[in-house]
Order: structure tokens, then sequence, then C-alpha cells
């Protein structure tokens, strides 16, 4: 009979301290508890992208010189006046004000 008693004791011990290793553990390591539900603690734990964006990108210049130098245009720019002027001198550019077809 005490071996039973003993042993039922050991049992219930050993659940407790199942629970208070379990519970140190997560103290320690930073460990969740393993609910078998998801929680989005590994979204948050990742680490921010925007500083590594904001190297990666550095600003661009254009806005200062702007500032500084009249006419100053990046190339994208430069290359679209271009062509809107050679479409002009074509004849294939935006009609004028009320130059639609419905004018009488």
């Amino acid at each position: 009979m005490a071996s039973s008693t003993a042993l039922k004791r050991l049992v219930q011990n050993s659940a407790v301290l199942k629970r208070g290793a379990e519970a140190a553990r997560q103290e320690i390591f930073g460990h969740l508890p393993q609910l078998n539900i998801q929680s989005g603690h590994q979204k948050a734990k990742k680490s921010f992208t925007g500083p590594y964006l904001a190297r990666y990108y550095p600003e661009s210049i254009n806005k200062y010189a702007r500032k500084i130098h009249d006419g100053w245009e990046t190339e994208e720019e430069e290359y679209r006046r271009l062509k809107t002027m050679q479409r002009r001198r074509k004849g294939k550019g935006k009609p004028q004000k009320g130059a639609g077809k419905r004018k009488k």
C-alpha cells in the first residue's frame, strides 16, 4: 500500500515539476506556451524591413537640385519633354481647348 501512495505522489509531483520546468523554460528562453493556435508571434518577432529599404534606396537628389538650379530635370523628364516637342511638330500633340469634334 505504501508503494501505491508513493507512486501516486510521484506521478502528481512529476506533473507539477513538469509544469514548473515548462514555465521556467518559457521565462528563461522566451518561448511561448504551445496552445496549437495561431498567435502571430512568428510575424511579430520578425525585424522591420523599413530601415533596410531606406538604406538600399537612398533619397533622390532631384528635390534638392531643383531648389539650387533653375531648370533642373532628370533624364526621364528631359526625354519626355523632347518627345512631346517632336510630336507637336508632327501635329500629334494634344488638341487646343475647345477644338474637339463637337465644336460648331
